[in-house]
């Protein structure tokens, strides 16, 4: 039976940087975020193409794998049409009865050496700021603070009201999930409607929630994941990388 893949030895849904992460007043953080959100370009995009078997209709990923089944061969020729992942999906949302309520905001974005993006989200050399970053001075100036040697993709995720984000995993395939190690990076919220991330054994579908008085979180994307549906507009923060090797090194002996 599958259980979670987890972190280190004792296969942990969870790790904290907390105590390497400085002090910042998460009501101003929160406000500018905020505000920059207003004032930027969002993009949709897809939540993975690993998501579970049983969610497969609760996310519009799985459907764009089998266009045909689901549109019209005119429906299709527009699809095709389009030139960009937003484009297709927005006009996708706009047909299908099936939830897409994932939107990001890049302010580090890397260059793709494949379809996805996934394989050098971490790799700093390979992403660079975006438009989007000037709106985000306070934000940008605390993830350059943060325990990295390199800092790659930094993005926000947002979720409409009433909508969950699908347990899914960060790779393309059952064989690259099994391939392609855990990247490091820093997950956390700054609302007081934060959203609720879980890490979730695919068999059992059982859910690991976080420490709740925890704010800065690690956990193997290997693993599915996602988010519970709250009755309000959320976002929370993701910061690719590579973390400083002893900050690293210790985490992982502290299981």
């Amino acid at each position: 039976m599958e259980t979670i893949i987890g972190l280190g030895d004792k296969k942990s849904p969870f790790l904290y940087l907390d105590e390497y992460v400085k002090q910042i007043d998460l009501n101003l953080l929160n406000n500018e975020i905020s505000k920059g959100i207003a004032l930027s370009n969002w993009n949709k995009r897809f939540v993975s193409s690993g998501v579970h078997d049983e969610w497969a209709d609760k996310e519009i990923t799985p459907y764009i794998r089998n266009l045909e089944k689901h549109l019209t061969p005119e429906q299709v020729e527009i699809f095709t049409s389009f030139k960009t992942t937003d484009e297709k999906l927005k006009f996708i949302s706009c047909i299908l009865p099936v939830p897409h309520p994932f939107w990001i905001v890049y302010l580090r974005n890397n260059k793709r050496i494949d379809s996805s993006g996934i394989n050098n989200k971490a790799v700093s050399a390979d992403c660079h700021w975006t438009e989007n970053a000037a709106h985000f001075p306070t934000l940008v100036d605390f993830v350059k603070s943060m325990p990295f040697e390199g800092i790659g993709r930094v993005m926000i995720f947002m979720t409409e009201a009433n909508n969950q984000t699908v347990p899914h995993f960060d790779a393309g395939t059952q064989e690259q999930r099994s391939k392609k190690p855990n990247d490091d990076f820093i997950w956390f919220t700054t609302s007081q409607h934060a959203k609720k991330i879980y890490v979730m054994n695919g068999t059992t579908k059982e859910k690991f929630y976080t420490d709740e008085t925890k704010k800065y979180i690690w956990f193997n994307e290997m693993d599915y994941h996602g988010t519970d549906a709250i009755p309000y507009f959320t976002f929370s923060i993701r910061i690719d990388g590579k973390f400083l090797p002893d900050i690293k090194s210790r985490l992982l002996a502290s299981l």
